[in-house]
């Protein structure tokens, strides 16, 4: 992981966050943005299994890897690796205040 976080300069996502978001605005995140790798059948190219064994092609598994997607996207740019998919900092942002509020939300 440490040389996927010296890929990209993290992102700020400190501060005043906006107000938490609804489940389905962090799943519309993770899924154009993750979930291309992190499935059970990615479509990356040159993916064959998902990376660690991590999906989060489900709202399930989303919710499961909460965690680890913080750690990961919030807190460091690890994911996705160079900023492939072109996460913003307010997509970013949103994953910070979904997680702030317990990640939970319909």
């Amino acid at each position: 992981m440490i040389w996927l976080t010296a890929a990209g300069p993290r992102e700020d996502t400190r501060g005043s966050l906006p107000p938490a978001p609804t489940f389905a605005a962090v799943s519309e995140i993770v899924t154009s943005r993750c979930s291309m790798c992190h499935a059970a059948q990615p479509v990356w190219a040159g993916i064959a299994h998902a990376p660690n064994g991590v999906m989060l092609d489900t709202p399930e598994r989303i919710r499961a890897h909460a965690r680890m997607i913080g750690i990961n996207t919030v807190h460091s740019s690890a994911m996705p690796p160079g900023n492939i998919t072109d996460l913003s900092l307010a997509e970013r942002r949103t994953l910070a205040a979904w997680l702030a509020a317990g990640a939970k939300g319909e």
